[in-house]
Order: structure tokens, then sequence, then C-alpha cells
């Protein structure tokens, strides 16, 4: 049987066989080595290739492609590959006794390589219901994604968007849950946002991107801490034979990113970006003078990554990362609210994050092992005026281990375990932030303020077991149990899983998860120590039917049982507002998703719609209520189509908005001299449904030794704009529409060598 090599696999052993040779003993017996050279993108073969052993004997490829050496050294090879329009490659293989027939060895053309990034679907352990997969091409190209793979997941089945303070709309909603009941991790380690402000990019340029695991529910044992859904991203490690990189400029950021080897004797290679806003130099010009507003600081953001990666050997795979991300907006509101004498002056809201991981990659025998170590700080601050602020900063250090052994064609066993240090510093003096299902206050200057200072630990651990079984060829059968600590509130909880895959036949799929997961405290919670965890029962239910030829349909159906969930006890906050948190809530998500996508020759496209709810109970004496994050319907269809060196784009999305309080009156206090509002009932109404249509038209011109692309990628260009609140007149008689920016248009060109 042919041994098929892609270049990623290929790279993985870069630089190892180098110095495998230089250690040899002896000299080694003489083998033939025959195979093919192919398109890495189409499997044709390459006319023309030139091969070159480490002696130095050249051969070339004849027209289908083909090539043989007669003579080479038994083990450890480097074969030099190049060939016209397409990348130099640097082929490492062990050539063993008696020679290798039926070798084929894949190029890709400049900027064709590492195009896959995969929101897995295939993969060792049974993929959950409603994992999906896409390539980095498409990922990039989606309309209104402005180049971002990150960004371009909201489309996604299941997603949707917070519209929440902070960070601004951006966060994650999968499946109707909070932002904080997800988790993002970067190899393998949490971070704590993933989008800068108003979400228009993510933290992680798209080419420091591997891979993306995207799971909305029913995940495996190996992830804890999440009662939502699962975002994993691994960054890129494929090796590259000669300096390459780009810069970009656009209306949103300008960046650059570069890789490098710094030895390919020693498999040693550097890779790094930059990134920072242009948005603050637009936006300022385009606020209108009515609007009484004026930044002392314009919104930006920057962030970085500087990574390391070293071939050890075949086996083993060494990095190191260093990434950080900065948010920073100041502005002067003039506005004076006779209800809100306080509610002006300078705002500053500031977000950051940095993390240093290690990590070390081993697979030899059936045996393989993730060993990871980070470190790393995170920093969010608010302040108003001058006597209202909100101080965080963390601290973290983790370890994870994660190790695999296979025992058979039908068993695999896996273990892992993690830890993590995780220490707060908590300086507050800010009226108490509404929880989930309260109204806006109603009354920011008149708040009573909640006054902290003080060091929080947050430290948590985890460890799990699972093996993955193959009873026949088609079934696959993961079960594991996990089990979490939580030191601050001594709590530990136990979480059985089980992931089941069977194919029908070659058309259809079927898919089935359930499994208990809890998430630790977050934000204001995490000072109470009378607290448990938040708990979830989930259980998934799907099916995939291959249509055609890069035709693909899939459905799944979906409930989660949640409990344990926290909300304020009224009497309680009245005595110590930040003590004031209680588990007494229960709650509910269930719903259905769909996706058909097609990927054509020139052709790439899908259509998603998921509908669902979420609604709790409070309390013994509660009603029934929607989730302030609950989204009925989401409907996304992505088209892009290639003609020649154009490449053009089209999105549409249509969802329902998010629920909402109601103001049904007002009242007068004559000792404030000032109106509150009375609220009906909670999350009664329903935001404006947002819908709007995103292009992008992208063309690139190759010259020698370089190419230039330029793209314009227009968000929303019928400028529906999106409601995100309402905003009242002095009364509460009169209202207005807080809106999204109606259209975001983005020109950007980006140079590659």
């Amino acid at each position: 049987m042919p041994t098929v090599t892609s270049r990623r696999s290929a790279f993985a052993l870069a630089a190892t066989a180098a110095v495998a040779a230089l250690l040899a003993p002896a000299v080694a017996a003489a083998e033939p080595l025959a195979g093919s050279v192919l398109d890495g993108v189409t499997f044709e073969p390459i006319k023309g290739a030139v091969l070159v052993a480490p002696d130095g004997t050249t051969v070339k490829t004849d027209r289908v492609g083909a090539f043989r050496f007669d003579d080479l050294p038994a083990g450890p090879l480097e074969l030099a590959v190049s060939a016209p329009g397409y990348e130099d490659l640097v082929e490492s293989l062990e050539l063993i006794d008696g020679g290798i027939d039926g070798y084929i060895i894949v190029l890709f053309e400049p900027g064709a390589v590492g195009e896959l990034i995969e929101i897995e679907e295939e993969a060792p352990v049974p993929p959950a219901p409603g994992r999906q997969n896409l390539g980095r091409k498409e990922l990039t190209r989606i309309p209104g994604a402005r180049g971002d793979a990150l960004t371009a997941i909201r489309n996604l089945p299941g997603v949707g968007q917070a519209l929440a303070a902070g960070n601004g709309p951006g966060q994650l909603v999968i499946r109707g849950s909070a932002p904080e009941d997800s988790k993002i991790t970067i190899d393998g380690i949490e971070i704590p946002i993933l989008y800068h402000f108003f979400g228009f990019t993510s933290v992680l340029p798209s080419e420091f991107i591997e891979n993306i695991e995207y799971l909305p529910g029913g995940f495996g044992a190996e992830d804890g801490r999440s009662t939502g859904g699962v975002i994993n991203v691994t960054t890129r490690a494929e090796a590259v034979s000669k300096a390459e990189g780009h810069a970009e400029l656009s209306m949103i950021d300008v960046a650059g990113f570069f890789q490098t080897p710094l030895s390919k004797r020693h498999g040693v290679q550097l890779t790094g970006a930059l990134r920072r806003s242009t948005i603050d130099l637009i936006l300022p010009v385009v606020i209108p003078d009515s609007a009484n507003l004026s930044f002392t600081t314009a919104p930006q953001y920057y962030d970085g990554q500087l990574r390391v990666d070293w071939r050890a050997r075949e086996s083993d795979k060494v990095s190191v990362l260093l990434m950080g991300s900065f948010d920073l907006l100041t502005l002067l509101n003039d506005n004076l609210d006779p209800n809100e004498p306080d509610f002006r002056g300078e705002f500053d809201n500031e977000t950051s994050f940095t993390r240093l991981i290690g990590q070390w990659l081993h697979a030899e025998d059936g045996l393989d092992n993730r060993l990871v170590i980070s470190g790393g700080t995170a920093g969010f601050r608010v302040e108003i005026g001058a006597d209202r602020y909100l101080r965080a900063d963390r601290t973290t250090a983790e370890l994870r281990d994660d190790l695999g052994y296979k025992v058979s064609d039908r068993l695999k066993l896996r273990a892992g375990a993690e830890a993590r240090y995780d220490q707060r510093e908590l300086d507050v003096r800010f009226p108490q932030a509404p929880q989930e299902g309260q109204p806006p206050p109603s009354n920011f200057s008149m708040l009573p303020l909640a006054e902290y200072q003080d060091s929080v630990p947050n430290h948590m651990y985890g460890a799990y077991a699972a093996a993955d079984f193959k009873p026949v060829p088609a079934t696959m059968i993961t079960s594991g149990l996990r089990v979490d600590h939580y030191d601050f509130t001594g709590e530990t909880t136990l979480g059985p899983r089980l992931q089941v895959s069977h194919e029908l036949d070659k058309a259809w799929t079927l898919r089935l998860a359930m499994g208990a997961y809890s998430r630790g405290l977050e934000f204001a919670e995490s000072i109470d120590p009378d607290l448990r965890p938040e708990t979830a029962f989930q259980y998934v239910a799907g099916a995939k039917y291959e249509i055609a030829d890069g035709i693909t349909a899939e459905a799944s159906v979906f409930y989660t049982d949640r409990r344990d969930l926290i909300t304020i006890d009224p009497l309680k906050a009245k005595i110590d507002p930040l003590r004031s948190y209680v588990n007494r809530g229960n709650g509910r998500s269930f719903g259905a998703e769909a996706i058909v996508r097609a990927k054509l020759d020139d052709f790439f496209g899908w259509l998603t719609y998921s509908v669902s709810r979420s609604d709790r109970i409070d309390g013994p004496l509660s009603e029934r209520r929607l989730f302030d994050f609950d989204q009925t319907h989401n409907l996304v269809a992505v088209g892009s189509y290639t003609l020649g060196k154009w490449q053009f784009g089209a999105r549409f999305q249509y969802a329902t908005g998010q629920p909402w309080t109601p103001v049904v009156g007002s009242r007068y206090l004559t000792d404030l001299n000032a109106f509150v509002p009375v609220y009906g009932e909670v999350n009664t109404s329903r935001l404006e449904a947002a819908h709007q249509l995103d292009v992008r038209i992208d063309r690139k011109w190759k010259f020698h030794s370089w190419s230039l692309s330029a793209y314009l990628d227009v968000t929303n260009v019928y400028a529906h704009a999106r409601v995100l609140g309402y905003q009242y007149n002095y009364d509460f008689t009169q209202t207005e529409p807080i809106t999204d920016l109606p259209i975001v248009p983005a020109l950007g060109v980006r140079g590659e060598m």
C-alpha cells in the first residue's frame, strides 16, 4: 500500500533526520526509494519536480509525477523537494530495510500550505453531535469576519452573541447559556476573553491557528469547568523551510506576521505576530457632535504573539508561546441628566491578559502524551468619575498532562490531570452588578456602593479517565469520568460522560452524547465561599448525511438540565450585597440545529438554522422565565464563489432579539428630585430582531517573490443597525434605541513574501 505523507505530518519530522544521521555509528545499507510528487490541493501529479538526497544525488519526476532513487542509506533521511510554482519542502522520512515503493510527497502553492483549520469532526474519540469542521480558506473568507477565523465561528449552529458591558457585543453565547458558562482554551490553557472591544477582532490572528475545535455540548471528560460549550484552539506549529511573512493594513487594524527557521539542523523555528487597532483613528470622526461625547482615548487594542518550536526528534515536539492582549477605552460624557448626576465625567474601561504557555508533545509506540505548563496575568478595570471603580487583577499558573495509550485497534485508554493556581486581587467601590434576570439599575447615582478590597483565591484541580472502544468497525463508544475540585469553596463534582458514534452506511452516521458538567464561580460570585458550583446535565443526539460529493447535511437535538444556578437573595442583598448570592435556581435549554454545507471546486457555503429555548426558575416561589441570553431563531447563510483571481462572497443572518425587562412606568422621588423606573415582568419583552447582509470581494496578484492581495469586506450593507437596548428620557415616558454601528466597511491590503 502506498505511504501518504501530508506536508503537516512531514514537517512534524523536519530537522530530526540530520541529527540522527550525525549520531549513527555505522554506514547504513543502500536501499531503493520510489514514489510520486503530487499537488497538495488537487492531488494531480507534478512533472519536473526536483528531489535532492543528502549525498547530492538528484532526480526529477516524469510526466506522471513519479521518481526513483536506487541506493539511498537506510534509516532517517531528508530530501529537498522543489518544483516551479510550489513552495520548497524538506521531506523527512525513515527508509526501512528493503526500501520503500509508492512513497507520496505533496507540494503546495505559495499561500495554500496550512489552509486547513479544522473545527474537528473526525477525531480519536466520537465527535459529539454539533461538532463542525471548516477550512482555513473558508473561515478567513467569510464576509463580515474581516479575515478573522475566530470571528467566523459565530456563523456556526448554536452560536449567538451577548449584548454585554466590558468588551461590548462580541462575547459568545452557546445554546442559550451565558458567556461565563462556556470555556475558551489556547493550547489547553483557558483565556479570559476571545474578542477585542465590540467583537470586531479576536485576540489571536488566523495565521497563528492550526486547529479550532468547536464543541457546543456533549463533550468528553477531557474538558471540564464548563456547563455550556467549549472552544479549543491549537496554535500553528507547521515547519517552514525559509523565512516568510506578511503585513496587512485595513480600516480595522494594522498587523504583521512572520515565520522563520532559526536552525534547520536542530529543528528550531520562530513565529511572531503583532497587531494594533486603527478604528480608534476613525471612530471619533464619525461620532456626531450632537452626541455630547468625546474620546480621551478612543477604543484601541493591541495583541502580540511570539512562539518558538523545537522538533527534538520524530516523536517529540516542544514549543513555548508568549501572547498578550490589551484593550483601552476612555471617554468623556458631558451630558447632564438630572436623574443621574453621578453618571457623567470620565469613563475608563481597560481589559488585558498575558499567557506564557510551554508544551511538550510525545508520541511513540502507541503512547501519546501532552504536557502543558503556563503562567499569566489578567486585568479588568472600570472607572466612572472619581469615586466609582471596579478593579480586578489575576495571577494564574497552570499545569496539565494528557496521556493516551492504544491497547489495540479496538481500544484506547486516556487519562489526564490539571491544576490551576488562580489568585485574584479585587478593589471595588461600585454598585452591585445586576444578576441574571435582573433589569438594569434603576438609578446608577442612587444605588448603594458595594465596597470590597481583598485577595481571593480561586484555585482549581481536575482529573479524568476515559476509554475509547470499538466493539465493531462501524461503532465507537467513549465512556469517561471527570472529577473537579474547587479549592475556595471546598466543593468537588463528579462528571460521568458518554459519547457514541455509529455508521449505518457510507452516507449515514448517528451520534449520541450525554454527561454531567460543572463550572466554578466567576465575577462577584467568586468572593463568597458558601456558594456551590453550577451544574448541568446535557443530552445530545444527532445525525450526519452525505448528500453528494462535497455536500453534507447534519442535524442535532439537545436538552440541558441546569442545577444550582446562582441567584441573589433580596434580604441578604440589603445586609451585605457582596454575600447575597445563593444556589437556588434551576433551568433548562433545549432545541434543534441543522446545517447543510457545500464545498465544491469554485464554491463553498452553508445554510444553518437553530431553534431553541432557555428558561429558568430562580427559587421555590418564582415563576419560570427566560434566560437573558435566550435566542429562539438563528438563521445564517454563507456563500463564496471563486472566479479566476477574484473571490466574491455574501453572508445573511437573521436572529431573534434577546429578552429584556420593559419599563411600564416611573415614580418621582421628591426628596431626591429624581424619577426612577417601574419595571414589568422579567424578560417578557424582546429586543428587535437582528438581520444583516455582509459582502466581501477578494483579489490577489502574484509576483516573482511576493504577492499582494486586497479585499473589501462590508458588514451590514443595508445599514440595519442592531438594537442593543433602550435609553429613556428623564421621566421614562419616551424611549430611544441604543444601536450597534449601522455599517462597517473594511478595506484591507496585504503583502506576503
